[in-house]
């Protein structure tokens, strides 16, 4: 079987030389490895490429600077002679056994189950803190199932899915920023695919946070709230109404959900002296388009 790697990166090209390092360091290479680099500096651009031409099997395109979910989209959608899909940000290592791990353990599997599994494994932070499986909750935030649960979100950076997916699904490009992989993995829940915790499957997220957008979004936007935090908010509020509206439709829960999310996020927002952010939160969840 075939596995491609789809590197998203902006503004950071000490990162993505060292994730690609990372991934062609691997006991068993990727069969290609593409990146869509999101930059808008065309400065940054040129690096971005000439790091790229380093890397024998890697191909550099541009992508369309509307959020990292578009950018997956631009990433995956460029490649189409492969089996199998890991998506790697600039700011994550994948562990030197990560693509042969992956593939033997779709070699296990029926050629039907390839189609229809996704599998994620484990993602350490720089501090050694290991993500564990997740679901989520009704309110809209991931919550670790217990020994006996089936995983219902992947952990995106250590995740690997069957490209043929992306053929009936895309990532929401109407969410700039947060949660993607838990409507993606709604939507394919809802098609019948399957999610398999397998824990050989490691990486390290060494975190946005320390990178150049990552920074920018970590800063002090509204009140005490930072802009990471309002994309956040304006994600779970999309994703709870397309989750209760669209992919599992239920009128009862669209209308309790709605209730319960406004009434904890403005506790929320007084609490951090942010009352000012509820339109710019509507705004990005695409509230008024949705309902």
């Amino acid at each position: 079987m075939r596995l491609t790697t789809c590197i998203t990166t902006r503004n950071d090209p000490e990162r993505l030389d060292t994730c690609l390092r990372a991934i062609w360091n691997s006991k068993v290479k990727p069969y290609s490895a593409i990146v869509s680099d999101d930059s808008p500096d065309l400065e940054i651009q040129q690096k971005n490429s000439q790091i790229v031409e380093k890397y024998p099997g890697t191909t550099y395109i541009l992508g369309p600077q509307r959020g990292v979910n578009a950018n997956r989209n631009c990433a995956v959608n460029f490649v189409t002679d492969t089996d199998l899909i890991a998506f790697v940000d600039d700011d994550v290592h994948l562990d030197p056994d990560f693509i042969e791990n992956a593939l033997k353990r779709y070699e296990q599997m029926s050629p039907e189950e390839r189609k229809r599994t996704f599998i994620t494994g484990n993602s350490r932070d720089g501090k050694g803190y290991k993500s564990r499986p997740t679901k989520l909750s009704f309110r809209g935030y991931y919550t670790a199932i217990s020994k006996n649960e089936t995983p219902e979100c992947v952990h995106i950076h250590a995740a690997v899915f069957p490209r043929s997916f992306f053929n009936e699904e895309q990532w929401e490009e109407d969410i700039f920023f947060g949660q993607g992989d838990a409507i993606l993995c709604l939507r394919a829940l809802k098609r019948g695919y399957r999610i398999t915790h397998c824990p050989e499957l490691k990486v390290c997220d060494t975190g946005s946070v320390n990178s150049t957008n990552g920074r920018n979004l970590r800063a002090k936007s509204i009140g005490l709230l930072t802009d990471y935090d309002l994309h956040q908010e304006a994600a779970r509020l999309y994703i709870g109404i397309k989750r209760y509206k669209e992919i599992f439709p239920n009128p009862f829960k669209l209308a309790t959900f709605l209730l319960v999310y406004f009434a904890h996020i403005t506790i929320y927002l007084l609490r951090n002296n942010a009352v000012k952010a509820w339109p710019l939160i509507i705004q990005r969840s695409h509230f008024l388009k949705l309902l």
